[in-house]
């Protein structure tokens, strides 16, 4: 039986692991170079209680996601709630959840909302732009939307999320996120849900960890991979704690630290198609709150001052109870390389993002936080690329026998746990069919 190395323990490294396990083709060994699985849904301790680092939310139509849960013994844990939505601009904070609500949205007049709302329905039966014209993200909102709502309603969404890179973003990326949202209801005008695990990914990365053991993995934990180079017919890796030997290796980390990993020179050709893919990092403050700031799950954010993309209150989906009463509030904020913030200190950012807090929220206090901390990743939302996407050209990279995986692959979709499951499980394919 072949040997095969994985690198990366979210849930990429940890799918992929388990089904070339259970494929018994493979003897899996699995590297984590924390001391923890997880990666972007590792969990942290707060104010008493375990969170996740960053927010997650299961929509009725993840079924890769819901088979992993179940896979992993918690199904029953995975509980769902009817979730509201909320706009905060021009000093006002409004409902966007039921009919009534869009009907009363202040920021749109009323021919803007029916260009909307016939937009979003025109969207969500309609074949993904994603081609060899595909336009930019800005352009194809205006032609589908119209000016007025493209500049009063998503331009300032896309903005606060990608900064000046939504001028370099395809409109398939939009495409993609529309369709998601409207999965998250039952039906055009229906009850939005969304779902999650009692007590956060915790339990479900501790429990899937028990499962990759069981299958037979060998789950090494606080090892990183530090380089790999073909050896012999196989792949040489230098581990924290010395070199191994493997048949094959499978990368499910972030594009550049996998290129690291392997090697990849700047000037070789053969990686091209690889660096075309930009990045950018997250910064988030996860709050601790005595109580709850309102009674949305997002809080969507069309004032291009605020510091933060979004105000997500994940304890109005999943109840405060599972995490010993606190209210969890994640202000996150992607950042593009050269951006200001990444170079501030936490206690910087800590005191810019809760100052922007008060801006929505007056009678927020230093007496409401019980703990508040950052969170930081480098390269944690690969940008989509135009035209063909990286996966159209296999998950092979130009070290024979190494495998990359990982968002990056991810195809005319927003990038979400179900979506990484789905591009893991076309990886696994590759290698299996690879031999």
């Amino acid at each position: 039986m072949k040997t095969i190395a994985v690198a990366g323990g979210g849930v990429s490294g940890l799918a992929a692991a388990l089904a070339l396990a259970r494929s018994e083709r493979f003897r899996v060994t699995l590297f984590e170079k924390s001391d923890r699985l997880g990666g972007l849904g590792s969990s942290v301790s707060i104010a008493g209680t375990t969170a996740d680092r960053f927010y997650h939310v299961v929509l009725p139509g993840d079924g890769a996601t819901r088979a992993f849960i179940e896979d992993a013994g918690l199904g029953g844990d995975l509980v769902w709630r009817p979730s509201r939505a909320g706009f905060y601009g021009r000093g006002r904070l409004v409902p966007f959840a039921t009919a009534f609500d869009f009907l009363r949205f202040p920021f749109l007049s009323p021919w803007a909302k029916f260009r909307l709302g016939w937009g979003i329905l025109r969207t969500a039966r309609a074949a993904s732009p994603a081609g060899p014209d595909e336009p930019a993200a800005p352009d194809w909102l205006r032609r589908r939307f119209g000016r007025q709502v493209t500049a009063n309603f998503w331009d300032p969404l896309l903005r606060s999320k990608l900064g000046e890179a939504r001028d370099r973003t395809p409109a398939s990326f939009m495409d993609a996120t529309i369709k998601r949202l409207f999965g998250a209801r039952s039906g055009a005008g229906g009850q939005e849900r969304m779902g999650g695990v009692r007590g956060g990914y915790a339990p479900v990365f501790a429990a899937a960890g028990n499962v990759l053991r069981k299958a037979g993995v060998d789950v090494r934990l606080g090892t990183a991979v530090r380089s790999i180079v073909p050896a012999a017919g196989g792949l040489d890796l230098t581990l924290d704690d010395g070199r191994q030997k493997f048949d094959r290796a499978f990368l499910a980390l972030p594009l550049p630290e996998a290129m690291r990993i392997a090697g990849a020179s700047a000037g070789d050709p053969a990686w091209d198609r690889f660096r075309k893919v930009e990045h950018m990092g997250i910064l988030c403050v996860l709050c601790a709150l005595r109580r709850s700031l309102s009674p949305y799950y997002l809080i969507n954010l069309l004032d291009p001052g605020l510091p933060f993309t979004g105000i997500v209150e994940t304890t109005n989906v999943l109840d405060p109870a599972n995490f010993a009463g606190r209210h969890l509030v994640y202000l996150p904020k992607y950042i593009a390389a050269g951006d200001p913030t990444a170079g501030m200190s936490d206690t910087e950012i800590t005191t810019l993002f809760l100052g922007g807090l008060r801006c929505v929220f007056p009678d927020f206090s230093e007496a409401d936080i019980l703990e508040a901390q950052v969170q930081r990743e480098t390269a944690s939302l690969p940008l989509p690329v135009f035209g063909t996407p990286l996966r159209a050209g296999g998950f092979q990279s130009p070290v024979p026998g190494l495998f990359l995986g990982g968002t990056a692959f991810v195809g005319n979709a927003t990038i979400n746990n179900d979506a990484a499951l789905q591009t893991a499980g076309e990886a696994v394919s590759a290698i299996l069919a690879d031999g």
